[in-house]
């Protein structure tokens, strides 16, 4: 096939390869989004169920802690107070006790009810139980004192429990009723009295109703477990009280809220589960992988469609596309080949303003970009030309001339002819260096012996009031470089930096070595240092009074080496300068 695509024409070519790459492209970005909107749909349908799981988890809270609080009612109740906390040790005295709970205090509190309350039972300090719909009246408050329910409540101290007793709780056997407790140690409001234990038997069917009607459009299987994995409510009333299936109750346990899949009887589910903070009971929901997925299919045929009718559009796109790339292909190519034959002042018009009009515009740029490379060489030139002009007018400052002078003229007045001796020397030493046979570049040997016997001079006229010291990589001395470009610097840190200091010796120290493939000189000082609007100021263009030193260092360094080389500036206020060089390892000739 490769073969065959490489001997068409390149219309044919293009037609193929538009409509291969298209069927390519679409088929992974279909694939792709299907996938992706796959991820979106479960997580979707994952978050949803989530949702409903949590906020009708709520409802079932509300609807426990509306029974929980019938506690105020009950300890606050006048007449229940005297049965709780009198002693009734006769039977005539319990029996009237009974009548009066039976008749007064139970309607008043439970009345309404019924269709929440499924029983209620008083366990009393003093041998005295009361019940309504229990089967508990002859217990002995030893027997009760031994049931874990008792136990549990007592060791709550006074907080509500909500539990299920999937067995009797005197004798632990499964025939006994399974109901759903709000158990509690109960105390009296006044007197504080310990009254027992009070069991508030809840109907199954008063927390069912809040879930029962929940994701039925995705068939799913909505249950509540407690704590030990027992099954308080479904919509199977068989399942009540039975243990839930192993392999769910592990995977509910790893977490408080979460979901996951699960393969039961031959069926893949999707288990979603929420865990009450009141109860510490679990909403757990199945919902059979296939509801979920009838979606994902629908969106799968979409993609497929589209697909297909993308495909049949673009062989006709590339088509025309073909089309309209090779018509100004060929008429360049033609251009091309006057080009190769030697007509380089050919044109080319091609009439578009796409990528071929571009091409068009740079083949008819082209000779006259060579003119004008050959300018920008020549502006390039009289630039460097200017700016050894403008050194040298940097090399010798009159202020330099002129300061040297008076401080020789002040000290004949003195009779300091050792200091006259040595500053005369050390300015014309300098001067012959700096004029260096008029040639542009020197070594950073001599470079450094400048900048030595201009240290002299200005420590002559400083008066001592400074320090300093060189450090030179004797690997470096011998390498080329630039003349007159540690000068400036070494100026601006004496009079900006050192000069205005008080009561303190200020230093200079200059270093030259090397770093990688870059050549460093320093100019190092413990002056008061420059802000960096002082650094910007530095670097920009002088003006036409002069000031040409540091802005003069840069350009010439950015003339002679390129843009990767130059100044770089390191100060703080009150902290000192530390200036760099930053100069190519080995000559450039300029």
């Amino acid at each position: 096939m490769a073969g065959s695509l490489r001997n068409m024409r390149l219309k044919s070519k293009l037609i193929v390869s538009f409509v291969l790459l298209i069927v390519i492209s679409t088929s992974i970005i279909g694939w792709i989004f299907f996938l992706i909107l796959k991820e979106t749909i479960v997580n979707e349908v994952g978050q949803s169920v989530q949702e409903v799981l949590k906020q009708t988890m709520q409802n079932i809270d509300y609807k426990l802690k509306d029974i929980d609080e019938l506690y105020v009612n009950i300890v606050s109740n006048k007449e229940l107070q005297i049965i709780m906390e009198s002693d009734a040790s006769t039977d005539s005295v319990r029996a009237n006790y009974e009548k009066i709970f039976y008749e007064t205090v139970y309607p008043s509190i439970f009345g309404g009810r019924s269709e929440q309350i499924q029983s209620v039972s008083f366990f009393g300090p003093y041998g005295l139980n009361l019940f309504v719909n229990t089967s508990y009246a002859n217990r002995t408050r030893e027997e009760i004192e031994q049931t874990a329910i008792y136990q549990q409540s007592y060791a709550a101290k006074g907080k509500p429990l909500w539990l299920f007793a999937n067995k009797d709780i005197f004798s632990n056997r499964d025939s006994g009723p399974k109901v759903i407790y709000n158990a509690r140690k109960t105390l009296g409001l006044l007197a504080l009295k310990d009254w027992g234990l009070m069991l508030i038997g809840v109907r199954e069917s008063f927390i069912f109703d809040s879930f029962k009607n929940i994701l039925t459009d995705m068939k799913a299987i909505t249950y509540i477990v407690d704590e030990n994995g027992f099954i308080i409510s479904h919509v199977n009333k068989d399942q009540v009280s039975t243990k839930a299936d192993p392999d769910v109750w592990r995977m509910i346990t790893d977490s408080s809220n979460g979901s996951s899949l699960i393969m039961l009887q031959g069926t893949m589910y999707s288990v979603h589960y929420f865990t009450s903070q009141y109860t510490g009971w679990k909403l757990v929901t199945m919902i059979p992988q296939s509801i979920v997925y009838k979606h994902i299919e629908l969106a799968k045929g979409t993609i497929v469609m589209i697909i297909l009718i993308t495909v049949a559009l673009s062989i006709l796109l590339s088509v025309f596309i073909s089309s309209s790339i090779t018509r100004p292909l060929m008429k360049l190519i033609r251009h091309i080949k006057k080009v190769r034959d030697g007509d380089i002042h050919t044109k080319v018009h091609l009439g578009t303003q796409e990528e071929f009009g571009e091409i068009s515009e740079s083949f008819n740029e082209m000779t006259e970009e060579i003119g004008t490379l050959i300018h920008k060489v020549r502006d390039d030139e009289k630039k460097i030309r200017e700016a050894e002009l403008r050194a040298l007018q940097s090399q010798i400052n009159p202020h330099i001339l002129y300061n040297t002078m008076d401080s020789i003229y002040w000290m004949t007045k003195t009779k300091e002819y050792d200091e006259i001796a040595e500053m005369t020397t050390a300015f014309a030493q300098f001067f012959r260096l700096i004029l260096n046979k008029g040639s542009e570049m020197t070594t950073i040997a001599k470079e450094l012996e400048t900048i030595e016997h201009y240290l002299t001079i200005q420590k002559l006229q400083f008066k001592n009031k400074f320090e300093y010291a060189i450090e030179a990589d004797p690997h470096v001395l011998e390498e080329a470089c630039i003349k007159l470009i540690l000068q400036p610097l070494v100026e601006n840190a004496l009079l900006h930096g050192i000069k205005p200091l008080k009561n303190k010796l200020g230093t200079i120290k200059i270093v030259a070595k090397r770093e990688g493939q870059f050549i460093l000189l320093e100019v190092i000082d413990n002056g008061i240092g420059m802000d960096l609007e002082q650094i910007e100021a530095l670097l920009e263009p002088p003006s036409q009074d002069g000031g040409y030193g540091i802005y003069n260092i840069n350009e010439r360094i950015h003339l002679a080496y390129g843009e990767g080389y130059g100044l770089h500036f390191e100060s703080r206020r009150d902290e000192g300068s530390h200036i760099q060089i930053i100069l190519p390892g080995g000559y450039i000739d300029v």
